[in-house]
C-alpha cells in the first residue's frame, strides 16, 4: 500500500466513525419498533444481520483496519438494501435509498475499481429486481408508511448527511492542505533559486578553483574564473570537452583518484600535481564529491594550489637539515636545553673545552646537575635576560669543570622552539687562555703607564720579557749612520748598558724590509753570524719588528730572542705587536720633544737675528723716506717754480693751446706732490709712535662737517652724526681716518643733489662698530678685495680727484690700533664703511 493510500485511510476513517455510530444508535431503535409492531422475522433479520455488520465493522475500525472497513460498509448497505426491496416486494420501496447511500459512501472512502464494483453490483441488483416486479415474480408490495417508515428514512439520510459533513470536511481540509503545500513548494522553489543563485555567486567568486563534470563520461559542464586563472583556460574552451586528461600531470595519479572517488564517492585532499595551458606544473590538493544519482550524476572538484606551501615544506625541510648539520658538524660545543628546567636535549659531538663532558654524559641531566652554573640564582638571571633580549650574545661567566676547577667562557643563545616548548639553543667557548693573555697586557700595561721618555723603554723590556718568557728584549733607535742605538736592553733579567751596533748583516736589517713582524723560530745565530749581540748570547730565535715615523720611515726596532727555539705562535706575535704600536707611539713623541726642545734652543737667537733685520729695515725706510722728501720734492719744486716764471714772461705771446700744456704741467706737478706727500704719510702712519687717549669721534665728525659746509656752501648735504660715540687710540691718527671716510663719502656723492652722509654705530658697548655710510655712486664688490692697497682706485679718476693712499692708510692705522675696516656697497646704491679701533668688535 503506497503512501498516498495510508494517508487517504487515515483521514476516512474520521468518516467512517461517526456514520458507524449513526447506524449502531439507529439500528437497534429500527429493530426494536419492528419487534414491538409485531414484524414477521423475516423482514426483521435483514436488519439484525445489518446492526451485526455494523457492530463487526466498528470493532474492525478501532483495530485500524479502515481499506475493510469501507468495503464491508458500501456492500453490507447495498446486500440490504436489495434484500430490504425484495421482502418490500417493489423496487419503488423507499429502501433504494439506500442504493444512493451506498454509492455516495463507495464515491467518498473507496478506490476507483471498488467504486465501479459497488456500481455495478448496484446497477445489476436494481436492475434484476426491476425485472423481477415486472415479471410477477415478486411477492405483494406493501406501501403502507408509519413510523418505522420515518424513521428509517431518517437513519439513512443521517448517515448520508454525516458523510458528507465528513467528507466535506476532508476536502476542505484537503484543500487547506494543498494550498499550504502550494505555498510550502513556492517557498522551497524560492529558496532553491536564492541558493542556486548564491551557489553561482560563491561558485564564481570563489578563490578555489572549481569543476564540474559529468561522472560517465568526464565531460567538463562548467569552471569558474579560478579555474581559468589557476589553469590558463578558458572557460568556453573547457565547457563540452569530453576529458580532463590535459589538466593531469600524471595518467598514473589520474587513474588513481578516479578509482578512489568511485569507490568512495568523496575524496578530500588529494595531493598530486597539475598542468595548466601552456605546459608547466604546479603542486596541487583536490577535493571531490559525487552529487545525484544515475545517468545524471555529476562530480564537483575543488582544486588548490599548495605550490609555495610545498615549497615553505620544503625550504623548512632544507633548513632543518642545514640545521642538523650545521648543529652537528659545528667544531663549536652547542647544546639545546629546555628553559624551564635546563634539561639537555641534544648536544653536537664537539668537544666540550669548558666542562670536558661528553654528549652521551649530558644528556638526560639538567645544567645544574652537571654544574654548568655556579648556582641556580644565576642561571634565572640569565634565562631572564634570554627571555626579554630573546638573545644573548658574548655572555662571559663562569663555568665547573667535571674536575673541579673554574673555567672562564663565552656564551651565546637564543631561545627556539621545539614542539610547542621553549628551548635555549646555545655555544660555549673557553676563554681561560685569552683571559690569561689579557691579565699579561693589563699587568704590562700598568707597568708602563706613568712611564714615559727613556724610563718607559726600560720598564717595557722588563715587563715584555716576562710576558714572552724572553732570553733579551731591546728598543733600539736608528741613526743616521745606519746604526742602531739601544735605548733600553735587558739581558737574563738584567738590565744592560747601552750599546750601538752596526744594522747591517743583523736581522734588524730583514725587519725594516717588512712591515709586520719579522720572524725566525730557529738557527737565527747561524743565520745572522755578524750580529753580535746574538752570536755572543748564542740566541737561536729572533722576533722583531720595525719602528716607523708618520711617513713610514724606519726610526726604530723593537726585538726579542731566546736561547732555544720557539715554534709559531700567534699569541705571541699578537702580544709582540700590540706592545710595538706602544713603542713605536713613544719613540715617535719622544724624537717630536727632542726636535721642540732643539728648536726652543734656537728660539731665543732667532728673535735677535730677527730683530736685527727688522731695525735695518727701519733704517733703510728712513733714509727712503728722505730721499722722497728732498730728492724728489726739490726738482718737482723748480719744475713748478720755473713753469710759472715762463707762464708770466711768455703769456702774452702764447696762443690758448699754449696756456692750457704749461696748466696741465702745473696740474701734474701738483698732483705729484700730492702723491709724495701721501706716501711719506702712509710710510710714517706704519713708524708713528702711538698715543692713546678717549676721543670723542662724534666731536670730531661734527667739526669735520661743519668745515665742509663752510667750504661748499653751495651744496646740499643732509648729515646725521650718533652723538656719544667714544673711543680708544691716537687723535692724531683718528682724525686722519675720519678725514679719509668722511671726505670720500663727500666726493663720491656729489652728483646726487639729496646727498646723505651718516656716521654712528652698530652695536652696543665693546662690541660696536662705528660706520660711515652714503648714497653716492658705490662701487662693484667683486673687486673690493684691492681697495685697501695703495694706489688702488675704484672709480674714474678724471671724474674723481684723489691719490689711492687714503683708504690703504685708514687700514693701516686701524691695523696698528687692534681693530678692523670693512665694506658694503652696490654701484649707484652708496657705500657704507664698517670699521673700529677696537679688536673686540671684529665678531660682530
Amino acid at each position: 500500500m503506497s503512501f498516498t493510500d495510508t494517508l487517504f485511510e487515515g483521514r476516512y476513517a474520521r468518516v467512517l466513525n461517526p456514520m458507524l455510530l449513526v447506524l449502531l444508535f439507529g439500528l437497534p431503535v429500527l429493530l426494536s419498533m419492528s419487534m414491538w409492531q409485531g414484524t414477521n422475522a423475516l423482514h426483521s433479520s435483514p436488519l439484525a444481520v445489518l446492526l451485526v455488520m455494523m457492530i463487526y465493522s466498528h470493532w474492525q475500525l478501532q483495530r485500524g483496519r479502515i481499506y475493510l472497513v469501507s468495503n464491508l460498509l458500501v456492500f453490507t448497505v447495498i446486500a440490504y438494501t436489495s434484500v430490504a426491496i425484495l421482502l418490500f416486494g417493489s423496487v419503488r420501496s423507499a429502501a433504494v435509498i439506500g442504493y444512493a447511500a451506498a454509492i455516495t459512501a463507495a464515491g467518498m472512502m473507496l478506490h476507483r475499481k471498488a467504486l465501479i464494483a459497488a456500481v455495478l453490483c448496484s446497477v445489476v441488483a436494481l436492475g434484476g429486481l426491476t425485472w423481477a416486479e415486472a415479471a410477477g415474480r415478486l411477492g405483494p408490495a406493501n406501501f403502507s408508511v408509519g413510523l418505522r417508515f420515518w424513521l428509517a428514512h431518517v437513519v439513512v439520510l443521517s448517515v448520508v448527511a454525516v458523510g458528507v459533513h465528513a467528507a466535506r470536511g476532508i476536502v476542505r481540509q484537503a484543500l487547506v492542505e494543498q494550498r499550504t503545500e502550494l505555498g510550502r513548494r513556492e517557498r522551497a522553489e524560492n529558496n532553491l533559486r536564492l541558493s542556486e543563485d548564491r551557489f553561482a555567486r560563491i561558485f564564481r567568486n570563489s578563490p578555489v578553483a572549481i569543476i564540474v563534470q559529468s561522472v560517465d563520461d568526464t565531460m567538463v559542464l562548467d569552471v569558474n574564473p579560478a579555474f581559468e586563472r589557476l589553469y590558463g583556460w578558458e572557460r568556453s574552451e573547457m565547457i563540452g570537452r569530453s576529458s580532463d586528461e590535459d589538466l593531469w600531470y600524471s595518467p598514473d595519479e589520474r587513474g588513481a583518484f578516479t578509482t578512489q572517488l568511485k569507490a568512495e564517492g568523496r575524496i578530500s585532499n588529494f595531493s598530486t600535481r597539475g598542468r595548466r595551458k601552456d605546459g608547466s606544473q604546479f603542486d596541487a590538493l583536490i577535493a571531490s564529491e559525487l552529487e545525484g544519482t544515475g545517468p545524471g550524476q555529476i562530480v564537483v572538484s575543488n582544486i588548490t594550489d599548495v605550490s609555495a606551501e610545498v615549497r615553505a615544506r620544503e625550504e623548512a625541510r632544507q633548513s632543518q637539515e642545514l640545521f642538523a648539520k650545521a648543529f652537528n658538524f659545528s667544531p663549536l660545543n652547542m647544546t639545546i636545553t629546555r628553559a624551564s628546567d635546563g634539561t639537555f636535549l641534544a648536544v653536537n659531538s664537539a668537544e666540550d673545552t669548558v666542562q670536558g663532558y661528553t654528549a652521551e654524559e649530558l644528556l638526560g641531566r639538567t645544567s645544574l646537575d652537571a654544574a654548568a652554573w655556579l648556582n641556580a640564582s644565576e642561571r634565572e638571571s640569565f634565562i631572564e635576560k634570554l627571555r626579554t633580549n630573546g638573545q644573548v650574545l658574548a655572555f662571559e661567566t663562569q663555568m665547573r669543570h667535571r674536575q673541579g676547577y673554574l673555567v672562564h667562557c663565552r656564551l651565546w643563545a637564543v631561545i627556539v622552539e621545539i614542539g610547542g616548548e621553549p628551548c635555549v639553543l646555545s655555544s660555549t667557548i673557553n676563554i681561560t687562555e685569552q683571559k690569561r693573555r689579557e691579565g699579561q697586557l693589563l699587568e704590562l700595561a700598568r707597568g708602563v703607564a706613568g712611564e714615559t721618555g727613556e724610563r718607559f723603554f726600560v720598564s717595557l723590556v722588563g715587563h715584555l720579557a716576562t710576558a714572552l718568557d724572553a732570553d733579551l728584549v731591546m728598543v733600539g733607535e736608528l741613526t743616521g749612520e745606519s746604526r742602531l742605538q739601544s735605548l733600553a736592553l735587558l739581558q737574563d733579567g738584567i738590565q744592560m748598558p747601552a750599546t750601538d751596533e752596526p744594522v747591517e748583516g743583523t736581522p734588524c736589517a730583514d725587519a725594516q724590509e717588512h712591515t709586520g713582524l719579522c720572524n725566525y723560530p730557529d738557527e737565527a745565530v747561524e743565520l745572522f753570524p755578524q750580529d753580535r749581540l746574538l752570536s755572543e748570547g748564542n740566541f737561536r730565535a729572533f722576533t722583531g719588528v720595525a719602528l716607523r715615523d708618520a711617513d713610514g720611515t724606519p726610526i726604530g726596532m723593537l726585538s726579542a730572542a731566546w736561547r732555544s727555539p720557539q715554534p709559531p705562535s700567534e699569541d705571541r706575535d699578537a702580544l709582540f705587536s700590540i706592545f710595538a704600536s706602544r713603542t713605536n707611539a713613544e719613540l715617535v713623541r719622544l724624537r717630536r720633544d727632542r726636535e721642540i726642545q732643539r728648536l726652543h734652543e734656537t728660539l731665543e737667537q732667532r728673535v735677535k737675528d730677527r730683530t736685527v733685520k727688522l731695525q735695518a729695515s727701519n733704517a733703510e725706510m728712513e733714509s727712503f723716506s728722505y730721499s722722497v722728501s728732498h730728492d724728489l720734492k726739490a726738482p718737482l719744486s723748480s719744475i713748478d717754480g720755473f713753469a710759472a716764471l715762463l707762464l708770466r714772461r711768455m703769456g702774452s705771446r702764447m696762443d690758448a693751446e699754449e696756456n692750457r700744456m704749461f696748466e696741465r704741467i702745473r696740474t701734474n706737478v701738483g698732483r705729484m706732490h700730492e702723491l709724495i706727500s701721501a706716501l711719506l704719510s702712509l710710510a710714517q702712519v706704519s713708524r708713528y709712535k702711538l698715543e692713546l687717549s678717549d676721543i670723542d669721534l662724534s666731536a670730531m665728525a661734527q667739526e669735520w662737517f661743519d668745515n665742509q659746509a663752510s667750504r661748499e656752501p653751495e651744496r646740499v648735504v643732509q648729515t646725521q652724526v650718533q652723538p656719544g660715540l667714544l673711543a680708544r687710540g691716537d687723535r692724531r691718527m683718528a682724525r686722519i681716518v675720519l678725514d679719509n671716510l668722511l671726505g670720500n663719502a663727500w666726493k663720491y656723492s656729489r652728483k646726487n643733489p639729496q646727498a646723505r652722509i651718516e656716521f654712528g654705530a652698530r652695536g652696543e658697548g665693546d662690541a660696536a662698530v662705528l660706520f660711515v655710510s652714503d648714497n653716492g655712486v658705490g662701487f662693484d664688490m667683486a673687486h673690493a678685495g684691492h681697495m685697501f692697497k695703495p694706489f688702488h682706485r675704484l672709480n674714474n679718476v678724471s671724474e674723481y680727484d684723489g691719490s689711492g693712499i687714503g683708504l690703504a692708510t685708514v687700514c693701516r692705522i686701524l691695523l696698528r690700533h687692534g681693530g678692523f675696516i670693512l665694506a658694503e656697497s652696490a654701484v649707484n646704491e652708496g657705500a657704507t664703511f664698517l670699521f673700529s679701533f677696537d679688536s673686540r668688535a671684529a665678531g660682530t
